[in-house]
């Protein structure tokens, strides 16, 4: 059983590595059987098809996502203001060390408008938690303006994920590097508290 499952989690694991190296689109399931060490025998005894694997795939990686993002905009410890930072950060540097898989989560939520992928929900609930934590801290003001400056900043944010360097900005304001993602991350939330006032 251990190592059936230690099959498995190498296939998945395959996948994120053949997504990173040719790009979604160009993923096959030869690719990944020889990413995993293993044959396309194996890959389809583990998983019914591609599709089914690529979705497991898109699962497992989102849902590593979800808790560190969740846990930095629950830790009620922290101020809104650097648990959005920390977010946003997360968003930017994730992307910016997996931009594959990124364009395999957003794609579809973005540009197919298909709000039922797993990436859209995952999405929305972030939107959602921050919205209302926001709301909680920020209870003296209006509860849209609060919906929609963080709907604009996510936008933003989700947009440079899904098309970095589209408009060009100084080497400063691109997420390059862990700390340059970090100092975006808080030109960011410096965007939130001017747009409250």
């Amino acid at each position: 059983m251990a190592e059936k499952n230690a099959t498995r989690q190498r296939i998945l694991e395959a996948v994120v590595t053949c997504t990173e190296k040719y790009g979604v689109d160009k993923v096959t399931t030869r690719k990944i059987a020889l990413e995993a060490g293993t044959n396309i025998a194996s890959i389809n005894y583990h998983f019914r098809s591609k599709d089914e694997l690529m979705a497991e795939a898109l699962s497992m990686t989102i849902h590593h996502m979800m808790e560190d993002v969740f846990a930095s905009i629950d830790d009620t410890c922290v101020p809104f203001l650097a648990a959005f930072e920390n977010v946003i950060f997360y968003l930017l540097d994730g992307s910016r060390t997996f931009p594959g898989m990124t364009r395999a989560h957003l794609y579809p939520a973005v540009v197919q408008r298909d709000e039922s992928s797993i990436s859209a929900k995952a999405m929305m609930r972030v939107f959602d938690r921050l919205c209302k934590r926001a709301v909680q801290e920020y209870a003296a003001k209006d509860a849209g303006m609060i919906r929609f400056t963080i709907s604009e900043i996510m936008s933003s944010v989700l947009f440079s994920l899904l098309a970095p360097g589209f408009f060009p900005v100084p080497q400063a304001y691109q997420p390059s590097g862990s700390k340059s993602a970090r100092s975006v991350a808080r030109q960011y939330v410096r965007l939130f508290a001017a747009m409250l006032g």
